[in-house]
């Protein structure tokens, strides 16, 4: 028993040694490390950052990221230990990173009073920038129309908002375009005229609009048309009739032999095979069609073109 407890009180001095021996030799090779003075990257990229320190012989820990309006993201806003101290080699040194200005949402302002603006702004750490007014039809005096940026645009914190705010009702004299979008183009056409002005009507497919509505417009509700040359009218188109259908006659070569003949229409909508079928020699082919706008027909005979038929 005896011996064994002097084996253990042997084996703790030796070990005890062991580790006095280490921290003096780990010690020693620590402290003859050169010291340098430590380079500034501050304001320089992470990589660049990176790439001086370490071809120095120090690591680079990140430390942390703030919002700064200041510098981009990806820039280094502060070290430590700090530039120019004598420092060893194989410092650790920790960098706080920039995550660039921190990005706010634009509220939607149209719609509202000044005031009612600017509170929302402050909430959302914006402020209001240039106020403009303009005539309007469509808003009461005082009501924002129009802002910039848009709403839902991304922007710094404290961006600066402008506003076009309703100055009501024009004088006399001053005519203003209406919003005609959804309302009958026969109106538009109507109020157009009464005002002496050019109308231009452009029609478009849209099956789930009544015809003759009015889809776009050109220009934009509440523009001052002083200036405008012509006011232009999409409107919905009215549908086909059996008024608007012509008969195409074809005859087939009389050439030996049936052939496989594909008539395509081409118009306004497109393209659309109208025949794809063998014929007779010398065959006679009518078809009914409702060409849209200007239109043709291509013959194809066993596959090779043939000619282009003009429909209009």
């Amino acid at each position: 028993m005896k011996t064994l407890i002097k084996l253990l009180i042997i084996f703790i001095v030796f070990a005890v040694a062991c580790y006095y021996s280490f921290n003096i030799v780990m010690t020693a090779f620590i402290h003859s490390e050169e010291e340098i003075v430590l380079p500034d990257v501050q304001g320089k990229s992470v990589i660049d950052a990176f790439s001086e320190l370490s071809s120095l012989g120090f690591a680079i820990k990140k430390d942390g990221e703030e919002f700064n309006q200041t510098f981009a993201p990806g820039i280094v806003l502060r070290q430590s230990p700090p530039a120019g101290m004598n420092v060893r080699k194989g410092k650790v040194v920790k960098v706080t990173i920039s995550q660039g200005g921190e990005m706010i949402y634009v509220p939607d302002l149209v719609g509202k009073t000044v005031r009612a603006a600017d509170i929302v702004l402050k909430s959302s750490t914006l402020m209001m920038g240039e106020i403009s007014r303009k005539y309007s039809i469509l808003a009461e005096k005082g009501v924002i129309i129009a802002q910039d940026p848009a709403a839902s645009s991304s922007v710094e914190k404290d961006a600066m908002i402008n506003l076009i705010v309703s100055d009501g009702n024009p004088p006399a004299g001053v005519i203003l375009m209406p919003d005609w979008i959804s309302k009958p183009a026969a109106l538009a056409k109507e109020w157009a005229e009464a005002h002496s002005l050019t109308v231009d009507i452009k029609t478009e497919s849209s099956p789930s609009v009544l015809p003759d509505t009015v889809l776009k417009q050109n220009p934009a509700p509440d523009t001052d048309l002083s200036k405008v040359d012509k006011i232009i009218f999409y409107v919905s188109e009215l549908p086909k009739t059996k008024a608007d259908q012509i008969i195409f006659n074809y005859n087939v070569p009389s050439t030996k032999g049936n052939k496989r003949v594909q008539l395509v229409l081409i118009d306004d909508k497109g393209e659309k095979i109208i025949l794809n079928a063998v014929k007779k020699p010398a065959e006679k082919i009518s078809i009914p069609i409702i060409p849209e706008g200007k239109a043709i027909i291509k013959v194809y005979i066993n596959k090779k073109f043939i000619e282009d038929v003009d429909i209009n």
